[in-house]
């Protein structure tokens, strides 16, 4: 049998909360599903608290920070909000939606949920600046992008992906149109005309 890392755990555990929620995210489901000893769950982790710590660090990594870091490597503004949005539509929304319902009842997860949400807002904001956009203005075009995401993650459990594509391309489409004229005048700064 192979051994599994503490990604597979991870994994299978965002997959549990997307179908049954934070109710549903037992050790018992987690072995069930991976097929694999409560002894084994325990040698990993060490028990459900420790668990759920490492399993909302994952989250806020792979699903936050590494898609940030991701989208940075994109040079060109315009490209970057394309990447947001697309990184935006294949987030796992239903583990996300779980994720933020548990929150409601849990301050430690409700404190990354958090800090997730702010970080992604700042990465937005900051992206849409890249575009010549107002800062205040890029603040408010960033806070409707995450709350829509929100709202939707929220409304709608799970989201229908298509819903989910046809809101974010709107924002972006939005910040897309307020960039041109600031995007001419870089243009123009940078051929010296």
């Amino acid at each position: 049998m192979e051994r599994l890392s503490a990604e597979d755990y991870f994994r299978e555990a965002l997959d549990v909360l997307g179908e049954n929620g934070s109710q549903g995210l037992t050790i018992a489901a987690l072995c069930d599903r991976l097929t694999i000893t409560k002894g084994s769950f325990y040698h990993h982790f060490g028990g459900m608290p420790a668990f759920v710590d490492d399993l909302l660090a994952y989250w806020e990594r792979e699903h936050s920070e590494r898609l940030i870091a991701l989208s940075k490597r994109q040079p060109d503004p315009t490209l970057r909000i394309t990447l947001l949005t697309e990184m935006g539509v294949n987030l796992p929304h239903a583990s996300e939606s779980a994720i933020r319902a548990w929150g409601r009842s849990a301050p430690d997860v409700a404190a990354v949920v958090e800090r997730v949400d702010k970080r992604r807002e700042r990465h937005v904001v900051e992206s849409i600046t890249a575009l010549g956009i107002e800062r205040a203005r890029a603040r408010l075009l960033a806070r409707l992008a995450i709350d829509l995401l929100i709202g939707i993650q929220t409304r709608e459990v799970p989201p229908e992906p298509r819903r989910v594509r046809e809101m974010l391309e709107e924002i972006e489409a939005i910040v897309l149109r307020e960039a041109k004229p600031a995007l001419g005048d870089r243009v123009r700064d940078m051929v010296g005309r």
